[in-house]
Parts: structure tokens; sequence; C-alpha cells
């Protein structure tokens, strides 16, 4: 082919029509070569179906499954997804957990630590939780739940010690504390009268009572340098 020249049309034709007549003979045959091809891949075919039928099943590769993780960060990533779902469920059945609850215990203690650090601050918190934990021991109380109930009154009362040994030296402070204690005997009382005589709550009155005892010990040398905010601390405010 390297005799023919470039500028001669004629011998450039005549090169076409051996390539096309080369492919039509090889590249795509026709008639009988065709129908041996055909028939030569359906024979092929036919034994390897064979035998993988008659390959044990025990040596067979498992499928995978369309839900299989295969590559080691892929799986990595699909643990870490699982977990952090879990975490989130647990976090939030935790800080859900009601008195008596397998989880409640935990609860309390992550609201303890949560408190902040700033004096003020941290006894506003001590204020909410005295509340939360007075409406639980209501609640357990109305429904007979004797399990919640003793749950409730035990974190009443470590909040109460917790309350009385963070509100420091303050006059004010300590009267505001020692009111609120105060009006959650006199709840504390009222529920122990509809309860049975072996009721843990009568603990928790003796336990607020001796709180508001000391509270007014050590009141009763303290100077006001601080009042309360809230409507309550306005009222102590006015009255000084």
């Amino acid at each position: 082919m390297s005799g023919y020249d470039d500028n001669d049309r004629g011998a450039l034709d005549r090169l076409e029509d051996l390539l096309d007549a080369y492919a039509d003979a090889r590249l795509m045959p026709r008639g009988p070569v065709l129908s041996r091809i055909r028939a030569n891949v359906l024979a092929q075919a036919a034994v390897a179906s064979a035998a993988a039928v008659r390959r044990p099943q025990l040596g067979q590769p498992p499928r995978p499954s369309r839900w299989a993780v295969s590559s080691p960060f892929t799986r990595r990533a699909f643990a870490f997804g699982f977990a952090a779902m879990l975490t989130i469920g647990t976090s939030a059945a935790v800080l859900a957990a009601p008195p008596g609850s397998p989880f409640y215990n935990a609860r309390v203690y992550i609201e303890t630590l949560a408190l902040p650090s700033q004096v003020d601050a941290r006894l506003e918190g001590h204020e909410r939780l005295l509340q939360e934990r007075i409406a639980e021991v209501e609640a357990a109380a109305a429904s007979d739940n004797a399990v919640g109930l003793a749950a409730a009154l035990a974190a009443y009362q470590a909040e109460v010690d917790d309350a009385t040994a963070d509100v420091g030296d303050d006059a004010a402070r300590l009267a505001h504390l020692e009111d609120m204690l105060a009006k959650h005997t006199a709840v504390l009382t009222a529920l122990a009268v509809t309860l049975p005589e072996q009721s843990p709550i009568e603990h928790a009155i003796d336990t607020s009572s001796k709180a508001i005892a000391k509270l007014k010990a050590k009141g009763s040398h303290a100077h006001p340098t601080h009042v309360p905010s809230g409507p309550q601390g306005q009222q102590q405010g006015q009255q000084r």
C-alpha cells in the first residue's frame, strides 16, 4: 500500500474498495459464517450454565445484599450515623424521663450539672428545679405512683440541700429561698394528709423544715447586699 501515490485518486478508490471487502468478509460475517459463530457461542453458554448448576451451594460466594456496606469508610460512616441516632434518641429519653423511670436519676444529675456558675443565675436555676420537683411530687401523688413519688421526693430533698449550700450568706437571697421552701413545705404537708403514714413525704417535710431553720439562722446575722430578681425580690426591697 505504500506504493500508491497520494495524488492517484483511482488507486485510493481501489484501496477503499479492498478495505470494505475485508470488513464485509472478516468483521461482519453473513450467512454460514455467522451461523457457525452463533452456534459456538450458544454451545459455550450452555456448558457454562450446566457447570454453574452442578456447583455445590456451599462453594458459592454469598450474594451481596443491596443493603451491604462494602468499603471501610462507608461502614464507619454508617456506624457513626447509627450511633448518633441512638445518642440523640437516648438523650431525648433522658431529658423527658418522669420520676420512677430508669432514666430519671440521670436526668436529675444532668440538670444539676447544667446549672450556671454565676451566683444569681445559679440560684434562679435552683428555684426552677425546686418548682419542677414539687410539681413532679404532686403529679406522682395524684396518680398513686408510689415509685415515682419516692423518686421525686428524693430529688426534691437533694435539690433543697444543694440550693441551701449555694445560697451563701446574703440576707436577701436567704430570705428569698426561705420563703420558697416555706411554700413547698405547706404543699408537702397538705399532700401528707392524703398519703399513707409510711410515705416518704414525711422525710421530705423534715428536710425542708431543717433547711428553713438553717436559712433563718444564717439570715439573722447576715446583711442584705442583693435583692433577688422577680416580683418577690421587688416586694422584699420595698418592705426594707
